[in-house]
């Protein structure tokens, strides 16, 4: 691995930046009294691979039907090979084959029934073809940028994270190489873009009603274009964004969430995380809020009512009970995981009117109207105030 700039592969140029990826293997020398040249290759796949060996100085020459080769792929299959006389060169023999398979393929060689005194030549089999460049998009000046080159099945490669931070708006060029050769879709272009401040308001997006849409704000501070990507994920699925508005006048995000729970919202902006993000949004659901109690009651008689609120979400429960217009004292008792009983003693006959509100939104069935009449023994009176504000998390 080459190091320049402080980042792996990385060689600036006029033009942009210069990426090149190489693998160093080593050659061996041929063996002394046995066959001349490379015996360790690196050899692309799907071309004609040409191996030369040679006999020692002094050595009586062979025929060429004297020469086997046997070259077998990493999936011990064998290849088809042929042995060619060199004319202009006595002595020496030419191997040609074409590999399909990358990895390393074993050349066996014998000369009058006596391999090579050095083993089998090697040929490591590389395809450029197969490597794989993801992450290329826009940029930053003096923003860490990335992108990643996966090499799938090629000989000495292995997953390479590359990072480069750019220092001009300018477009950068992206050539990388393997072995010499360039890979798909080389060279890549960077657009970067002058340095900008992003800010997101998620003020109102804290607590969210359930099937409903919502929208925050994104504001771009800085001249020059940019993409915003904004991903929204609920607690069972992903949630379509819609983005309106562009760069000058503000960019706005709009979501509907589809169930009760933690929302994830995550923004990028040149692929940059925006600032204040990951935020989590509390989705809730005051329709699964339900008020259950009977509708008649008597002066002096204590009045109790359930709330249930455990499906809702989280946000504050609000719950009043008024007669004549009026707030009257009331209690409420916990019952836990978001579950109450609301009581009350009415002293004047005439309708009591019970209202429960969750994040300023009114629940099914309310207002709850409850008759008192006449008659009942005297109850003791209570003395909280009304109305009652509980928050459910």
């Amino acid at each position: 691995m080459h190091y320049r700039n402080k980042y792996p592969y990385i060689y600036y140029e006029i033009c942009g930046l210069c990426v090149i990826l190489s693998v160093v293997v080593e050659v061996m020398a041929g063996p002394a009294g046995g066959a001349g040249g490379e015996s360790t290759r690196l050899i692309p796949a799907r071309v004609p691979a040409v191996f030369e060996i040679s006999t020692s100085h002094g050595a009586p020459t062979f025929d060429k039907n004297e020469v086997a080769v046997t070259v077998t792929a990493p999936s011990r299959r064998l290849v088809p090979a042929r042995v060619l006389d060199v004319t202009e060169r006595p002595g020496v023999y030419r191997i040609e084959f074409t590999p399909e398979e990358v990895g390393t393929h074993l050349i066996d060689v014998s000369i009058g029934e006596e391999k090579l005194a050095a083993g089998p030549l090697i040929a490591k089999v590389y395809n450029t073809s197969l490597i794989k460049v993801t992450d290329v998009g826009n940029a930053i000046v003096d923003q860490q940028c990335q992108f990643r080159v996966q090499p799938v099945k090629v000989v000495g490669g292995g997953r390479c994270l590359v990072f480069w931070r750019p220092e001009t708006p300018t477009p950068h060029r992206v050539d990388i190489k393997f072995n010499g050769e360039p890979v798909p879709s080389s060279p890549f272009i960077f657009h970067v873009a002058p340095a900008q401040r992003v800010t997101i308001d998620t003020s109102q997006i804290e607590l969210i009603p359930v099937g409903e849409l919502v929208s925050c704000s994104v504001r771009v501070e800085g001249s020059g274009g940019g993409e915003l990507n904004v991903t929204v994920r609920g607690p069972r699925e992903e949630i379509p964004v819609r983005l309106t508005g562009d760069v000058v006048s503000g960019l706005v995000a709009s979501f509907t969430a589809k169930n009760v729970g933690p929302h994830t919202l995550t923004a990028h902006y040149n692929n940059q995380p925006v600032p204040g993000t990951p935020f989590i949004c509390k989705a809730y659901d005051s329709k699964l809020v339900s008020v259950s109690g009977g509708t008649l009651a008597r002066v002096g008689v204590p009045v109790q009512l359930a709330v249930d609120a455990a499906q809702a979400g989280e946000g504050n429960l609000e719950i009043t009970v008024a007669a004549r217009g009026l707030n009257i004292p009331t209690q409420v008792h916990p019952q836990g995981n978001a579950r109450f009983t609301v009581s009350f003693t009415p002293t004047e006959a005439c309708e009591h009117v019970v209202n429960v509100s969750f994040n300023k939104m009114r629940v099914p069935g309310c207002p709850l109207i409850i008759d008192v009449s006449e008659g009942g023994v005297s109850g003791a009176r209570v003395t909280l105030p009304g109305p009652h504000v509980l928050f459910i998390s």
